[in-house]
């Protein structure tokens, strides 16, 4: 056997030896195996701790007569402390949370939310960002933007409580702008702009509890004004254009219009407000101008503070009773109206023949039309307005549309 066996077997038996060395040193240096003897120990500790019984009174702490186990009292000692420095280390500025740019992080039922202040992130139930901005004295108060799950932007602006407040921008879930105006406790209010999810513009103005309320414009797909004017609970306030001359009524609504006319009196169809006007010369008037006196509102329901009423006994609990009920021959308003409802499915009783002379596609001169056709009419009053709903008999309880005119005196009696 020559020197270099010798050598290497002196080599290999001095690596066997080492490798048991190294194994163990990476195992007493390994983080997983520390914890688990640290944890062991806490619990053979705990398990002595609470597993010896008392043996004579010595064991017992007496409080007048009753008797305490003094390793009881010790254990429970030890649980509060335990508790108690994992709850000062978790409240305390040292041990909280930070991002990399320095600011804290809370999940959304922490409770050092109740005592945080100045700019935060908080995080929801799946550990997703769900609010970065201010709080103060637990709630969300001030400048922040609040997400989604999928991590869209659902509201920016400013807060007061855990309520939207003051000016932002609330958002569809796709994280597109739907709004973006003035808030009060988490509503509309005030002055602002609706947005299409396309982007597009779709109303500007007014807003209270959260509808359109008060003046605004209203737009189309193409950002292109539709009608202008004052809103009550989302709705256009229609019987604002009683009284207007035509050209004012046009500066109103400006959408796509058809227009019929007899010698002595106009019709228009507002096609991108589902309603029409008829207009009128006044007799006594000193000039010619067309004055608007009736509205028809092509819809089988009335807005009513936000209730939609569909039924002639709803409408009797909002207005009282009506001041006319009863059948009536078709006067040329409704005439067009009923054939306008009935382009895209039958309306009371059909179609209302009709002879036309078309000027232009969007101009007509009305000949003449059956005004034997009958509808039956519930007129309530309101104020100065009058409410007419249009149902073809008695029997039925709902209505297909409504149109508003001016009362008089002769309408109270």
């Amino acid at each position: 056997m020559g020197g270099g066996d010798l050598l290497s077997i002196l080599i290999q038996t001095i690596k066997s030896k080492m490798t048991g060395l190294v194994t163990k040193f990476k195992l007493w240096t390994n983080w997983n195996f520390i914890k688990n003897k640290i944890i062991i120990k806490i619990r053979d500790f705990f398990a002595n701790l609470l597993g010896v019984k008392p043996r004579n009174k010595d064991d017992y702490y007496t409080i007048g007569r009753w008797m305490f186990s003094k390793r009881l009292l010790y254990a429970m000692v030890i649980i509060i402390g335990v508790v108690s420095i994992w709850y000062i280390s978790s409240e305390t500025s040292l041990f909280r949370r930070f991002g990399e740019d320095g600011v804290r992080t809370y999940r959304y039922n922490s409770f050092r939310l109740r005592t945080a202040k100045g700019h935060v992130r908080i995080t929801g139930r799946s550990g997703y960002l769900a609010y970065d901005g201010t709080v103060a004295n637990g709630y969300v108060t001030g400048e922040g933007t609040l997400y989604n799950k999928e991590g869209n932007v659902v509201y920016t602006g400013t807060f007061d409580q855990n309520k939207y407040e003051g000016n932002g921008t609330f958002n569809y879930d796709s994280g597109n702008i739907k709004y973006r105006g003035t808030f009060h406790e988490n509503q509309f209010e005030g002055e602002g702009t609706l947005f299409r999810e396309d982007g597009t513009r779709s109303y500007a103005g007014s807003f209270a509890a959260g509808m359109k309320n008060g003046v605004g414009i209203l737009y189309d797909s193409g950002e292109n004004e539709i009608y202008s004017g004052t809103f009550s609970s989302d709705n256009i306030v229609y019987s604002e254009l009683l009284g207007k001359t035509v050209a004012e009524a046009n500066d109103c609504y400006k959408g796509k219009k058809d227009l019929y006319t007899t010698n002595d009196e106009s019709v228009v169809i507002m096609d991108d407000i589902s309603a029409v006007y008829h207009a009128s010369r006044d007799q006594d008037a000193l000039d010619d101008d067309e004055m608007v006196d009736s509205v028809y509102v092509i819809t089988d329901h009335y807005n009513f503070g936000g209730d939609e009423l569909k039924t002639i006994e709803d409408l009797a609990e909002t207005f009282g009773d009506p001041v006319y009920q009863g059948n009536s021959n078709v006067i040329l308003p409704e005439a067009i109206a009923i054939n306008k409802l009935n382009e895209h499915k039958k309306a009371l009783n059909g179609r209302v023949k009709m002879e036309l002379s078309q000027t232009f596609s969007d101009v007509a001169e009305v000949k003449s039309f059956d005004n034997s056709y009958v509808v039956y009419i519930t007129t309530f009053r309101r104020g100065d307005i009058l409410y007419s709903f249009v149902t073809d008999s008695d029997e039925d309880n709902t209505f297909d549309f409504y149109y508003v005119t001016g009362a008089n005196d002769d309408d109270a009696a």
